[in-house]
């Protein structure tokens, strides 16, 4: 985190340098003094990115998953609107821009990420089973656990900026602003099985599930750790995904004009870098209501489960701004 918000910062230092006005000689006071005229007031920017989505829930969190890097893209449309000031100049009426900007868009966002681990063991004491008798030992052994999601929102993002584009040369620009995303499409899922082993004191006997066990007590062998066909009361591969998901977003970099031959450039290229992150959940909580207590939760999604998820995403953005 601390360094993609130092490469931010470079970013725009570097940027305001470039576009600081230098006024050395009499040749450059003509350039100087359209410079801020010549700043775009209107214009529509086209926008991609990439960036890596990080999720974090109080399940997955724990350091038995693996978790592959995951892949989030999105593209946007905007339209940006430059603050103005109206000054007197040669007894005229010139707008000159201001440090701010403003703007709102419509986009389609899509983040998918995995997690798995290979082999693990839950170990919990005096567990109630289905019957409300005490098992002293319960141990659970999951292998070859692997889950999958794949989420799509439809974004309409609104923005602060601080900078101004200009047409003539490299500026820098530092953006604030919020994202509502509305879930469109969505895949999850998971597969693995486990073995559960119960041992009672009272009884003075162990409960093999590798010998057939008791399936009504959930003791039996190689069952699948999203689905119980054997039990219908138990929701297969369980997850509440959140339908609206609220973001906030910084991100600051460099726009690169192409000057045409007048100089003032009517397409200006635009590289940043970018860091969202859900204000709200993209997912709710869900409860644990099966083996409570077990490190892993069975019939439900863990990375969409626990208390809930949020995502960070770290990433960057090119776009194409055309000035109107």
């Amino acid at each position: 985190m601390k360094k993609i918000v130092f490469i931010l910062a470079f970013l725009y230092s570097f940027a305001t340098f470039a576009q600081v006005d230098v006024e050395n000689d009499d040749a450059d006071d003509f350039v100087n003094q359209d410079i801020e005229i010549r700043a775009a007031e209107k214009a529509i920017i086209l926008n991609m990115g990439y960036n890596i989505p990080i999720l974090n829930n109080n399940l997955i969190k724990q350091d038995f998953w693996n978790k592959k890097v995951g892949m989030g893209i999105d593209f946007s449309v905007d339209f940006r609107q430059q603050f103005m000031k109206t000054e007197v100049k040669d007894d005229e009426f010139v707008n000159t821009p201001r440090w701010f900007a403003v703007g709102a868009g419509l986009g389609v966002s899509h983040l998918r990420q995995s997690i798995w681990f290979d082999q693990h063991k839950d170990v919990l004491t005096k567990y109630k089973d289905n019957d409300g008798d005490t098992c002293d030992v319960l141990t659970l052994d999951y292998k070859k656990v692997r889950e999958e999601i794949a989420l799509t929102y439809l974004d309409v993002p609104i923005y602060l900026e601080i900078g101004k584009l200009n047409r003539e040369r490299i500026s820098g620009f530092f953006k604030f602003g919020v994202k509502a995303s509305v879930l469109v499409s969505k895949e999850v899922k998971g597969e693995g099985l486990y073995t559960a082993n119960g041992k009672y004191d009272v009884w003075g006997c162990l409960i093999h599930g590798n010998y057939g066990g008791i399936p009504e007590l959930g003791f039996y062998t190689d069952v699948g750790c999203y689905s119980d066909p054997k039990n219908e009361k138990i929701a297969k591969n369980e997850y509440k995904l959140s339908p609206f998901v609220l973001w906030g977003s910084v991100s600051g970099g460099v726009n690169i004009p192409f000057s045409g031959a007048d100089r003032v450039a009517k397409v200006i290229l635009r590289v940043s870098a970018k860091i969202d992150y859900s204000i709200t959940p993209i997912s709710k909580a869900v409860p644990d209501d099966y083996f409570e207590g077990a490190s892993f939760r069975l019939y439900q999604s863990n990375m969409l489960g626990g208390d809930g998820t949020k995502v960070l995403s770290v990433g960057g953005m090119i776009g194409l701004i055309f000035c109107l």
